[in-house]
C-alpha cells in the first residue's frame, strides 16, 4: 500500500492511503527528508519515500496544471 503525505499539522502528518482514507500518524514515525506531496510506501514496517511514484506524480501534477493554463 502507498500513501501520499497530504498535510503536516504539528507533530502529525495527514496520510492519505490507495482507498483515499485519511490517515494520521506521528510526523517522527516519517523520513525527515519527507515532504508534503511525497508518495511513501512502508517497507520492513517503516515509512520509506517512494522517489520514483513520487516524481511520477509530480510530473502528471504539473502537466494536468500547464493543460489548464493553456486553456484560458
Amino acid at each position: 500500500m502507498t500513501f501520499s503525505l497530504d498535510r503536516i499539522e504539528g507533530d502529525v502528518a495527514v496520510l492519505i492511503d490507495d482507498n483515499d482514507k485519511t490517515v494520521n500518524v506521528p510526523l517522527s514515525d516519517l523520513p525527515s527528508t519527507a515532504k508534503c506531496g511525497d508518495v511513501l510506501s512502508i517497507v520492513d514496517g517503516a515509512y520509506c519515500v517512494d522517489i520514483e511514484k513520487t516524481e511520477k506524480r509530480r510530473s502528471y501534477v504539473l502537466s494536468l496544471q500547464e493543460k489548464l493554463r493553456r486553456r484560458k
